[in-house]
């Protein structure tokens, strides 16, 4: 029996995001194929009991070089899923200030990646980005990342201008700019999220109108319900790798527009829309020509077979068993 300590960022249950969601469900499914899995928010976590450790999310630094470091101390085989993408574009266009500091950081998150005995990114474009950023010459396995197959089920039919978008409220996601990009289109649109940035929560709320409604987060069953119900699911965001409410909104049957910053182009191909996320005129035109499309029937079959969480739960077991007889 494997013994896996996963490392996560020290407020991965406090500020809710994508990582969250990764780092549960690939958990409770490994756990499912006998693998024990822990996991530590701790700044010096006990590293004693364990086969190998599973970092995630190079993007947040605190206190991240010094965890890996005391693994690679204790001899414990160490992999890293970075979730990485370079967001230089993101802040010179919203947070300028913050430029300086996330490039001082870039050589802290190189020594990280330098400590891994294997690096797995969610995809082979976040890969290449790597590369070009930080030239490790570490090896390599992509894990995609994956889905629920709750989401999946029998088609409905959904109402043609209804437009979704699941995301947490923060600048990252660009609601603001899919809600001033929708303005007078006669769309529905309907985002929901938790709110991360109560100041830019209010932005959005300044500026939606009658047909523009915000929710905070709801439970699973209500968010497979309005997948369901809306025509088309939106996520013009800054970046992201893929995106994993793009997974689920396909697999429940919409059609997707995505941004085109990340890795969503190869896991939804030309099943998706994407959208250029600095560039209002075009998220409009990708989500005007999306309501048009003709919906895309095998979408949801091509996801249940290629990113569920037991397909991804499967490749990391596999990984795994392979490092330690290589390592051990």
């Amino acid at each position: 029996m494997i013994r896996v300590l996963f490392l996560t960022r020290l407020d991965i249950f406090k500020l809710r995001a994508g990582d969250t969601v990764q780092v549960s469900l690939l958990a409770e499914y490994l756990r499912k194929k006998g693998l024990t899995v822990s996991l530590s928010t701790r700044l010096k976590p006990d590293l004693d009991q364990y086969d190998l450790v599973h970092y995630f999310n190079i993007l947040r630094t605190e206190g991240s070089y010094q965890r890996c470091l005391a693994v690679k101390e204790k001899g414990i085989p160490l992999l890293i899923t970075p979730i990485y993408w370079n967001v230089e574009q993101y802040l010179a266009q919203e947070n300028p200030a913050a430029l300086t500091t996330w490039r001082i950081k870039q050589e802290e998150r190189r020594r990280i990646l330098k400590l891994a005995d294997l690096i797995v990114p969610n995809a082979e474009l976040e890969w290449e980005q790597l590369e070009r950023d930080f030239q490790t010459g570490q090896p390599y396995r992509i894990i995609y990342n994956g889905v629920e197959d709750f989401f999946y089920g029998a088609p409905v039919e959904p109402v043609r201008n209804h437009v979704l978008m699941v995301g947490r409220i923060h600048r990252s996601k660009n609601q603001l700019g899919l809600i001033k990009a929708l303005r007078g289109s006669g769309l529905k649109l309907t985002m929901i999220g938790d709110i991360n940035d109560h100041h830019y929560y209010r932005l959005c709320r300044q500026e939606a109108d009658q047909h523009i409604e915000i929710k905070a987060g709801v439970n699973r069953r209500e968010l497979r319900r309005l997948y369901r119900d809306a025509a088309v699911h939106v996520l013009p965001s800054w970046y992201d790798t893929p995106g994993l409410v793009s997974l689920e909104a396909g697999l429940a049957g919409c059609k997707l527009v995505s941004t085109e910053r990340g890795s969503a182009r190869e896991y939804f191909k030309d099943y998706a829309e994407y959208c250029v996320p600095g560039d209002l005129s075009d998220i409009r035109t990708k989500v005007l020509r999306a309501v048009e499309r003709q919906p895309e029937p095998e979408l949801p079959y091509y996801i249940l077979n290629n990113f569920t969480w037991q397909r991804v739960a499967e490749k990391t077991r596999q990984i795994y068993s392979e490092l330690l007889s290589f390592l051990i």
